[in-house]
């Protein structure tokens, strides 16, 4: 198989709005608590670095996943798996996946470089670097992958919530906006939801391959209920964050689409029709985060 189509299918780049979303959270909480704090090449540097954690992320779920059969089972609708299916020789996808990492470890250090002010800030985001790498690979890879223990909810729920929105805000301010945590909770949340719907999807796939995800244990009506859960509840934390003007709230332009997804959702007579909901609970999830650091640029802009 050609080298760019293996890169591009390894990588999911219809995923990757997940990481930007988080950022700009991040970014626009950052502006939002002091604009003349903001500087753009951590913004950059800061969301490059989470493209490539995600893409290495990727890149390890189909190694794993291939390596111990679980995509086997797959459904004739979700994406086809390169390790799975041999389109690509598992040596070449472990070169791929260890120059991912380089290339993580190497724009990480980068931002650290130009961020950071003191040994002890040096210490913690290297700490947090090293668990978001762990996290990024443990999700399938390892003897004791969480992924297969029902973990990816809440591992997606902090690192591309919590920590991938304070963290980047705290690298722009050095330190983290107290009222930033609600947010970076939303953002958690959907990203939640982004993974939830996922295996929803792959409900009876995972249980014939030992994969006990929250799905997979909860059959696929509660886990439509559990999808409405999480997308509600991340609703309500951005509409917790305070903001002096209207446009702060741009963000509600977004719930239409919040509500003809959990129609679709509903609708779905089969985990595999519900599975087609995953380009639409991305789009939603970039949406709303784009839409709020939108609405708090253009609330700091607006006299109170």
């Amino acid at each position: 198989m050609p080298l760019l189509p293996t890169l591009l299918s390894l990588a999911r780049p219809r995923t990757l709005p997940l990481a930007a979303a988080a950022i700009f959270c991040g970014n626009a909480l950052a502006w939002h608590a002091n604009p003349a704090a903001w500087r753009f090449g951590v913004f950059a540097l800061s969301l490059l670095t989470a493209l490539a954690l995600q893409i290495v992320s990727n890149i390890a779920n189909d190694y794993g996943d291939g390596l111990r059969g679980t995509d086997r089972y797959r459904a004739a609708e979700a994406p086809a798996r390169l390790t799975a299916a041999r389109q690509v020789a598992p040596t070449q996808v472990r070169r791929i996946l260890a120059a991912a990492i380089l290339s993580a470890l190497l724009l990480g250090g980068t931002l650290l470089a130009v961020s950071l002010r003191s040994p002890r800030e040096w210490l913690t985001f290297l700490l947090l670097g090293a668990l978001a790498t762990a996290a990024a690979l443990g999700y399938t890879l390892g003897r004791y992958a969480y992924g297969y223990r029902g973990l990816g909810e809440i591992s997606v729920f902090l690192f591309f919530g919590l920590l991938g929105v304070q963290g980047s805000a705290y690298l722009q301010q050095g330190a983290c906006p107290g009222a930033g945590w609600l947010p970076a909770a939303g953002c958690g949340l959907l990203a939640a939801a982004v993974l939830h719907i996922n295996n929803i999807r792959d409900i009876e796939s995972d249980r014939r391959s030992g994969k006990h995800t929250p799905a997979a244990r909860l059959g696929f009506a509660r886990s439509q209920t559990l999808h409405s859960l999480l997308l509600a509840a991340a609703f309500a934390c951005y509409a917790a964050y305070p903001v002096s003007s209207p446009a702060g709230l741009i963000w509600l332009a977004a719930l239409p689409l919040a509500a003809a997804h959990l129609r679709r959702l509903y609708a779905a007579a089969t985990p595999a029709a519900a599975g087609r909901e995953l380009p639409a609970i991305v789009r939603l999830a970039f949406a709303v985060n784009f839409l709020f650091g939108a609405g708090l640029l253009l609330d700091s802009l607006i006299p109170a």
